[in-house]
């Protein structure tokens, strides 16, 4: 039941947005913002005046300083795109102030900060949502149906492979510095763990390791974290049994070569799913004709290729001490039929929407929540925590 307070206090039809930060992504989120109904982007902020000036133009909207905007009474909700290490005060200070809060991943680089905005956020009857939008984009959620269908039998492991590009992260660029991005597994990893959580569920760290750039302009600098990987275990309470899926996570490529794949291994075949916000797969399986029909009703823009076809006495197969019968080995191509940054700017936008349904309907059911975003710091922080004490 929704608190007494939710169902008398009614939020007003549009929601007034006040942006803290104006770096490309924010206004790219914001842009996205402003298509929704129910959302007014009316002013932004950011510590250098030039960059909010600009946005300012951009969007035809006043500028602010950037506390004023937390605690303004005309700003009924504040969407948060500064550096990591900033986010939990300028979270905390709107909320405290009695703000909805969306802001980008993560939502605080400590475990202990997520956890006392979600208290607030709770106390208050606020929106306090890390922008974790994996989860929107449209393939996750088919992806999804495949594994809790079974049709693949079960899921034995996986494993995601994202080599990014840091061509636009100069040396300087405070990605690289700890002690403001909070690392690869706090500034980056959260997405992907909150998105196999929601697959899977709860997730388990079992080993993790990182590598830095080895290069000699290090010894000015703090070391330049490139690479980190790690292993969780999901959804068991029998040990050394479940779903591995590991994570590699690295930022050394030109802009050309950036790319992502994620591979889900089952009994009876594999997904390959590409871009960091999954725009398109290919499936290989073992199937039967219905297995076929109902794995392509599920997968869009289908274009299935038989691989193999086997005659009734080569039907019967057999795998982890399992039977089972297949008539064809065949490979499906599918597509959400959208680029990449279309995908992208779908999921930025399904977030927020999910969001403002909620904030006038409390019986709305939002499928990430600040609960998620501690979830995911709390996996980040334990394979952060990992990674540096392996080396």
């Amino acid at each position: 039941m929704p608190p007494a307070s939710s169902l008398s206090m009614a939020p007003p039809a549009t929601l007034r947005v006040g942006v803290v930060g104006c770096g490309s992504f924010a206004r790219f989120a914001t842009q996205q913002y402003r298509t929704l109904p129910g959302l007014a982007v009316t002013a932004v902020a950011d510590l250098d005046a030039a960059a909010a000036g600009r946005a300012a133009a951009e969007l035809g909207v006043g500028q602010r300083q950037v506390d004023a905007m937390l605690t303004a009474g005309d700003i009924d909700l504040v969407y948060i795109a500064t550096p990591p290490a900033a986010h939990f005060r300028q979270a905390k200070t709107a909320l405290e102030a009695g703000k909805h809060v969306l802001v980008e991943k993560p939502p605080a680089t400590t475990v202990a900060e997520a956890e006392e905005l979600a208290r607030l956020a709770a106390q208050g009857d606020l929106v306090c949502t890390a922008n974790l939008v994996e989860r929107y984009a449209p393939l996750a959620d088919l992806v999804k149906q495949v594994i809790h269908s079974r049709l693949l039998g079960e899921l034995i492991h996986g494993l995601f492979i994202n080599d990014a590009s840091d061509e636009g992260l100069g040396r300087n660029h405070w990605f690289w510095n700890r002690d403001v991005s909070g690392g690869i597994f706090i500034e980056h990893g959260v997405h992907f763990f909150d998105l196999v959580a929601d697959w899977l569920g709860a997730a388990t760290v079992v080993s993790a390791a990182r590598s830095v750039r080895p290069h000699a302009e290090n010894t000015a600098h703090q070391p330049v974290e490139e690479q980190v990987c790690c292993t969780c275990r999901y959804a068991t309470e029998i040990p050394q049994t479940g779903v591995l899926v590991h994570f590699e996570h690295g930022f050394h490529q030109p802009s050309r070569l950036d790319r992502q794949e994620l591979r889900l291994v089952f009994e009876r075949g594999e997904l390959r799913l590409f871009d960091w916000v999954f725009t398109h797969g290919i499936l290989r399986a073992l199937v039967d004709g219905a297995t076929l029909d109902r794995l392509a009703d599920i997968l869009p823009g289908s274009v299935v290729r038989q691989v193999d076809r086997f005659d009734a006495a080569a039907r019967r197969m057999r795998g982890r001490f399992k039977s089972f019968e297949a008539s064809s080995l065949v490979e499906i191509t599918f597509s959400s039929g959208l680029s990449k940054m279309e995908t992208y700017a779908r999921a930025v936008r399904d977030l927020a929407a999910d969001q403002v349904a909620w904030i006038h309907d409390r019986f709305h059911c939002r499928r990430v929540t600040a609960a998620n975003g501690v979830a995911a710091v709390a996996t980040a922080h334990a394979a952060d925590t990992l990674a540096r004490t392996t080396g």
